[in-house]
């Protein structure tokens, strides 16, 4: 049904889009709060280091110092002190985070040179992408639920236009029925009473046309299931040849296709009626295994409006006619 397909399609894009931005928040909220336990655990090592240096009057022999726990001390980048071992340093980041602890350096200027003073810490364990995960369940079932209500709302007009063209169908349908059933009996009796003339063809052939209109409606309506079986497309060609009373030049190789009958049928028929009724004089009909052409000598003088529908040439002719199954 069109209303489910729209439905789903609205669900689709409201859900995506909502996430989207849920997503893009959420990212720059992790980001901040990342920064944040950072810049936290920096100023827990940076006093951690000032509170050792407040001890320490004078800096000279460090090698005779008592260090504190996980620290190291370099003179001129090179490690002179340390009670671990100190992963490789960039000795001009002042932060850095590496196998899951956060290294803080701390640069000193000393009349014998540069001193950097380096301790660490584990970072605190993080829940915050569990928490968010968590966060993103809750939310998907609450936007599936708002977005499923709000199309329903959304798509109620166009469900109730979508009844109301059923019903139209089904009304019409159900008024041609008698009258094209009368035209159709007093034409054959007056075919079996033996008139001939130029206004009983058209009669007859615009009863034949306004016969397949009433098909294509009670097709619209009531067909559901479409029956996939081999088709000969030759066979039903030159069945429908005859039903159109059409003498064309014809190249007909057998072909068989996977297809619904009444698909294929309808497609022919409306190719043939419009071959026929823009023709002068002339429809030529190919079928090979690469594609079907049904053509008639209109003449076309905008290709853009070859695919455009109701479109004429003039008021007698149409485009050409090209059908194509591959």
């Amino acid at each position: 049904m069109p209303e489910k397909k729209s439905l789903i399609r609205f669900l689709v894009i409201y859900i995506f889009s909502t996430f989207l931005l849920l997503g893009i928040g959420e990212y720059f909220y992790y980001k901040l709060a990342q920064n944040s336990k950072i810049e936290k655990q920096k100023i827990i090592l940076e006093n951690r280091i000032n509170n050792y240096l407040k001890q320490r009057v004078k800096i000279r022999q460090f090698k005779n110092f008592n260090i504190l726990e996980n620290m190291a001390i370099f003179r001129g980048k090179k490690l002179v002190a340390s009670n671990f071992n100190p992963p490789k340093i960039d000795f001009n980041k002042e932060i850095f985070i590496k196998d899951n602890k956060i290294f803080y350096l701390k640069k000193l200027i000393r009349p014998f040179g540069e001193i950097y003073l380096l301790t660490f810490k584990e970072l605190p364990k993080d829940d915050l992408i569990q928490k968010l995960l968590i966060f993103n369940l809750f939310a998907f079932i609450v936007i599936f639920f708002i977005s499923l209500i709000l199309g329903k709302i959304f798509l109620s007009p166009m469900k109730k236009s979508i009844q109301n063209l059923e019903d139209f169908i089904t009304d019409s349908t159900h008024e041609m029925n008698t009258p094209i059933s009368i035209i159709m009996s007093n034409i054959e009796i007056l075919q079996i009473k033996g008139v001939e003339n130029k206004e009983l063809k058209r009669i007859i052939n615009a009863s034949k046309r306004l016969t397949q209109i009433f098909d294509n409606l009670k097709f619209i309506k009531l067909k559901k299931d479409k029956k996939i079986t081999s088709i000969n497309i030759k066979e039903i060609l030159l069945d429908r040849i005859e039903y159109f009373e059409i003498t064309p030049k014809i190249e007909l190789q057998d072909v068989e296709i996977m297809i619904d009958k009444e698909d294929l049928i309808r497609l022919i028929d409306n190719l043939l009626s419009n071959a026929k009724k823009y023709s002068k004089k002339f429809i030529e009909i190919q079928l090979t295994k690469n594609y079907l052409l049904i053509k008639n000598d209109g003449e076309i003088k905008n290709i853009n409006n070859i695919k455009k529908r109701f479109v004429r040439e003039n008021q007698n002719e149409g485009v050409l006619v090209w059908g194509f199954i591959l």
